[in-house]
C-alpha cells in the first residue's frame, strides 16, 4: 500500500491544483483542491462521477470543507488508480 500511496504523492506533486497532508498509514487521504473562490465544487464532484467515471468522497460527508475529499487508494488496481487521478485533474479543467 506504501507504493500506492506514492502514486497519489507523485499525482499531487504533478498537479498544482491539488494538495495534502501525506498520510502516515492506511489507505485513505483526504486531498484538497486549490481552487478560486468561485469554482463549482458540486459541479466538480457530478462532473467527475457522470463524465469520468470516477468517484470520490467530498469532504462535506465527514464534516470538512466541500474542498477536500476522501480518496481511498487500496482498493483499486494500479491502473485504476491512475486512471482515477488522471480523471480528477481533467475534471478540475472541464
Amino acid at each position: 500500500m506504501a507504493g500506492r500511496r506514492d502514486i497519489v504523492q507523485a499525482w499531487i506533486d504533478r498537479e498544482p491544483l491539488i494538495d495534502w497532508v501525506r498520510p502516515e498509514g492506511g489507505v485513505v487521504g483526504f486531498p484538497r483542491l486549490n481552487v478560486e473562490p468561485g469554482f463549482d465544487l458540486d459541479r466538480f464532484y457530478v462532473n467527475l462521477l457522470e463524465n469520468h467515471g470516477t468517484y470520490v468522497g467530498p469532504g462535506h460527508w465527514f464534516e470538512m470543507p466541500k474542498r477536500f475529499f476522501r480518496v481511498g487508494f487500496g482498493w483499486p488496481t494500479e491502473a485504476e488508480l491512475r486512471g482515477g487521478l488522471d480523471a480528477i485533474s481533467a475534471a478540475l479543467r472541464q
